[in-house]
């Protein structure tokens, strides 16, 4: 009774979480379907949405008008066995900033990182999330949690 007992991976094919940072660059409300699963290996897309609620700039970094809609797209590969809870996140996609109702930019990023499901369907994700802005690559990290589920 006092060992552990083994993992056993969630069934469900959808994620929905909440990031902060990451693609979106402040926050995001994402939904993420499981397109792939294997044994070693998963596929991913995501999609998400944030509003900017105010004019500034992030971190001396990102500048971010009122009113923004903000949208990340991104596909991912997911390296690490079924039996266990962790796995590494290697993805790529772009971030499209609704600016106006005629001015929109679409911003390429990335995302290498780190993510545990656990058996209670409870999900974690680090990653870094590097991006192309104006023409300059920009360092920027995200850290994201959530839900596990099935649709029935």
């Amino acid at each position: 009774m006092a060992q552990e007992k083994p993992y056993r991976e969630p069934t469900g094919l959808n994620n929905w979480y909440v990031e902060l940072g990451g693609a979106a660059f402040l926050y995001s409300l994402n939904y993420e379907k499981i397109l792939y699963r294997s044994t070693k290996l998963g596929w991913v897309g995501r999609v998400g949405v944030a509003y900017s609620f105010t004019d500034g700039r992030l971190l001396n970094k990102i500048d971010m008008d009122k009113g923004a809609i903000l949208a990340p797209f991104t596909t991912s590969i997911l390296l690490g066995s079924r039996e266990r809870k962790e796995k590494i996140e290697l993805g790529i996609g772009f971030t499209l900033v609704n600016k106006s109702a005629t001015e929109r930019e679409i911003v390429p990023t990335a995302a290498i990182g780190f993510r545990v499901i656990e058996t209670n369907k409870v999900c974690f994700r680090m990653s870094y999330t590097p991006f192309i802005r104006d023409g300059k690559y920009e360092n920027w990290f995200g850290v994201s949690i959530g839900r596990n589920f099935s649709m029935k």
